[in-house]
């Protein structure tokens, strides 16, 4: 017994060494919102920022209790950069209940699913079965697609969504029906057509449980991980492409050589080409992981045994612009001592290196279990489910390890209301920017090949964060059709756009 007690002794006095020499690092942290129920409680999806560079989020729960009690159905919510929170939209079951995911679409909408909800009303006994909804930035929601109910009777369950390059939306959900499938399925939606197509049914030997988001790589295939599934009932890493061609890349094995178990947060494809992901189950409190295209997988990082760099993460990661990638655990943190670790937000090198950015107590957030998102400001931006004022969750902004440069976007396109305009009348001009405009906005300078004909404002400012800003055109009388340009500078780049002025 003395002799194991010794054994033991040993790499836990080499163990706090380590923590107190220097492995978390301070990062500044604010909290921007706390949740208080009618606005929404455990928010458990990425922030998306939206062109107009606010923050636009979903709230699983909280908005009207009377719906779903005593959790309530969850809203919609807006956040400028300061965090004050707008509530765009309370879900009370046709639309959706629950709300799972939030992306904003090419064409300036955004789009989500529900996990509940999709009929005229629901109840606890009869909650729906999950809905795929668009969303104006006013917070009007439309219903694009309700899920069928699942062998057995229950929700769909669809999880997150993303855009593909098509234009259409892919993801997956847990329910099966009228298919082969037993452990969920992956679907292709087109939300111009409303045509859905399942793309493929998991049978548990290539994977069940499909829960992370898709990431459509450079290969042009969708990559995924089911939570379960797979060789070892462990989960999977596959890939998959528009017409449901599938590859099961890899099985996870969490015993030998410990792969990890249970891949909750998708993988990413980082700047080098390779994968990256996390489990939340494994050899103590999950694993970082690095794969290649071909399915060849390696354990970067494993959280260890006293969880204090952060445990268990159901999140993914996102490769920050200086290069580190950077994820959240919901659970452990530093020091060790401390009866009062929540969870935590770290950052990693590609080597497997992690450090402590930040260690949640409770105040300041609990339990953060969604990706972050970085900000046109530089900034990670993120949520907590639980933790914050009133205990319903927090969003918080925490400033990257190395301070980047946002460097400044370039001229995307120009274009009018009308290319053609009756002499004497008026016309609006349109200029986007390839990325969001820099803090203070982007002054645009704008020229008229014949200000005698076509007259254009010297400038026009795209607002800080977002992408367009539009202008008067005026255009004096002429006694024959004339076409001029207009021409728009910015950073070293340039767009032009005709405009025809008839008699």
């Amino acid at each position: 017994m003395r002799m194991k007690a010794l054994v033991f002794v040993l790499p836990v006095a080499t163990f706090f060494l380590l923590v107190f020499s220097g492995v978390a690092s301070a990062a500044s942290f604010t909290v921007l919102h706390s949740f208080n129920g009618p606005d929404g409680e455990t928010p458990a999806a990425p922030l998306v920022q939206g062109a107009d560079g606010f923050f636009y989020g979903v709230a699983a729960h909280g908005g009207d209790f009377t719906v779903l009690p005593p959790d309530g159905s969850g809203t919609a919510f807006r956040m400028d950069a300061n965090g004050t929170v707008t509530t765009l939209h309370t879900f009370r079951g046709p639309e959706g209940a629950w709300p799972k995911s939030l992306i904003q679409g090419r064409d300036g909408f955004f789009y989500g699913t529900a996990t509940l909800g999709g009929q005229s009303s629901i109840s606890n006994l009869n909650p729906g079965v999950g809905t795929i909804f668009r969303m104006a930035a006013t917070g009007v929601v439309t219903v694009l697609y309700v899920f069928p109910y699942s062998i057995g009777g229950g929700s769909s369950q669809p999880g997150p969504i993303v855009q593909g390059a098509d234009g259409a939306l892919y993801g997956g959900a847990l329910g099966a029906y009228g298919t082969s499938g037993i452990g969920g399925y992956v679907y292709r939606f087109d939300p111009i057509t409303r045509n859905f197509r399942h793309l493929h049914d998991f049978v548990g030997s290539d994977g069940a449980v499909p829960t992370g988001p898709l990431f459509q790589a450079r290969d042009g295939f969708f990559y995924g991980t089911t939570n379960q599934g797979g060789l070892w009932n462990s989960g999977v890493i596959y890939k998959v492409d528009v017409l449901g061609h599938f590859v099961l890349l890899h099985s996870l094995s969490p015993l030998y050589p410990g792969e990890g178990s249970q891949p909750k947060g998708g993988v990413i494809q980082a700047s080098d080409g390779f994968f990256y992901g996390t489990t939340e189950q494994g050899t103590y409190f999950g694993e970082i992981f690095r794969m290649d295209a071909a399915g060849n997988f390696t354990v970067l990082h494993r959280f260890d045994a006293y969880a204090s760099d952060g445990g268990s993460p159901v999140s993914g990661l996102i490769e920050g612009r200086d290069g580190f990638l950077y994820g959240t655990a919901p659970i452990g943190g530093q020091p060790v001592t401390s009866s009062s670790r929540r969870g935590v937000v770290y950052r990693m090198d590609k080597a497997g290196s992690v450090t402590v950015m930040h260690t949640f107590t409770g105040p300041d957030g609990y339990a953060p279990r969604a990706a972050l998102v970085q900000g046109a400001d530089g900034g990670l931006f993120g949520s907590t489910i639980v933790g914050g004022t009133l205990g319903l969750g927090v969003l918080f902004r925490v400033e990257p390890s190395v301070s980047t440069p946002v460097p400044l976007p370039t001229l995307a396109q120009l274009a009018f209301s009308s290319a053609t305009v009756v002499s004497g009348q008026s016309s609006t001009g349109s200029i986007w920017l390839n990325g969001p405009a820099p803090s203070g906005g982007a002054v645009i300078t704008l020229s008229s090949s014949s200000a005698a004909v076509v007259l254009v404002p010297a400038t026009v400012t795209v607002p800080a964060g977002a992408r367009t800003a539009s202008f008067a055109v005026s255009t004096t009388r002429v006694k024959t059709t004339r076409t001029v340009t207009i021409k728009a500078s910015y950073n070293s780049s340039a767009v032009s756009a005709k405009l025809t002025v008839t008699r």
